[in-house]
């Protein structure tokens, strides 16, 4: 029966062993590339904002004040707006509520920087302040150039391997594990400010902007087998 049981675990183990072979001449490798692309969407977050006794009176100042924003950013050509968050909320003082704060948020973005800086500047002198102002790289933008910076990754991961192979006396490698990771085009602050509004100006000088860039980043690593 001993040898009969040792018969049958030695069966067992055999294709286990056939199926995993120990792995040799392995090699873990990395490998990048990424380029630089200019800024090309313009997003801004403004505000109404409204504080006094009474929450109703106070909601109905801030509810014109977003729908007067709106009416005037859709009339803008090449501008796409949305309605934020809405807030109420109440004004403590020595933990007892003095009043209310009401506020809305909308966001503007826009190719045209010229076009959104007048319209900011046009919102602020009804009552709207700036809560955020930056630029970021748009979606098509961004996808027009990822494939080629992963095909330079992927090129660079084979120039290496390749290397290695050749350096150590082999013939060739059998590539493994493989992983492609990307980043990058992320939303570029510009600048960050709390801007008061200005009822009695007639007009609001444009906001001064710069573009600047964003880098796409794609990274490659993975594991290659050496071949003899």
């Amino acid at each position: 029966m001993r040898h009969l049981l040792l018969v049958l675990l030695f069966v067992l183990l055999l294709p286990a062993q056939a199926a995993d072979p120990t792995p040799y001449d392995r090699v873990t490798l990395s490998e990048q590339a990424s380029t630089e692309l200019e800024n090309d969407l313009m997003v801004a977050q403004l505000f109404a904002q409204a504080e006094g006794d009474d929450a109703i009176v106070l909601a109905d100042r801030v509810n014109r004040a977003v729908a007067g924003a709106l009416a005037v950013a859709r009339r803008t050509p090449g501008v796409k707006v949305s309605t934020q968050s809405y807030r109420t909320q109440p004004i403590y003082e020595k933990n007892r509520i003095r009043g209310w704060r009401v506020s809305q948020d909308i966001r503007l973005e826009s190719r045209d920087s010229q076009v959104l800086g007048k319209l900011i500047g046009e919102l602020q002198s009804s009552r709207l302040r700036v809560r955020s102002l930056g630029y970021r790289l748009s979606e098509e933008r961004r996808r027009e150039h990822i494939d080629q910076v992963i095909r330079t990754a992927l090129q660079r991961f084979d120039r290496r391997a390749r290397l290695i192979a050749k350096t150590l006396g082999k013939n060739g490698y059998r590539l493994v594990r493989l992983s492609v990771n990307e980043n990058g085009g992320s939303p570029v602050p510009v600048r960050m400010a709390m801007m008061e509004a200005a009822p009695m100006m007639k007009r609001v000088a444009p906001v001064p902007i710069e573009a600047g860039t964003a880098r796409i980043a794609v990274s490659v690593s993975g594991e290659i087998e050496l071949r003899d």
